[in-house]
């Protein structure tokens, strides 16, 4: 039961990445209309790419975790694309990387500060001690 609760926790947080990064891109760098397909075909997407992050709780040497996750979300955005027939070019790539570190900068940081909140709360508990 703990793997589907992960399993789903995984994919609804792909799911967030996912839809806040495709308003953000349709507000700012896309003049087209989004559609049911678009945006079915994105909340799918983006919470298979949420599951394929679940790589980095195994025990995965990081390269080969970060190597499999880059090449699998990007396999999984160009099937996003082929589906909705949007184009596959340099922009896109362009997009992708910044998408894909400014992502990666979020989770760092929320993160670090659960690592600061957890830290904080011993200190807290063991200063009663």
């Amino acid at each position: 039961m703990r793997k589907l609760s992960n399993f789903i926790n995984y994919f609804f947080t792909g799911v967030g990445f996912g839809a806040a990064t495709y308003l953000i891109i349709l507000t700012f760098a896309s003049p087209s209309i989004p559609t049911r397909l678009g945006v079915i075909s994105v909340l799918i997407i983006s919470g298979l790419i949420g599951i394929l992050s679940m790589i980095f709780a195994m025990d995965v040497p990081p390269a080969i975790a970060f190597s499999v996750h880059i090449i699998g979300t990007f396999l999984l955005v160009l099937l996003m694309c082929w589906i909705n027939k949007w184009p596959i070019n340099f922009w896109l790539v362009g997009v992708f990387v910044l998408v894909y570190i400014v992502i990666w900068l979020i989770v760092i940081l929320s993160q670090r500060q659960t690592v600061k909140e957890i830290n904080s709360s011993i200190k807290k508990r063991n200063a009663k001690k």
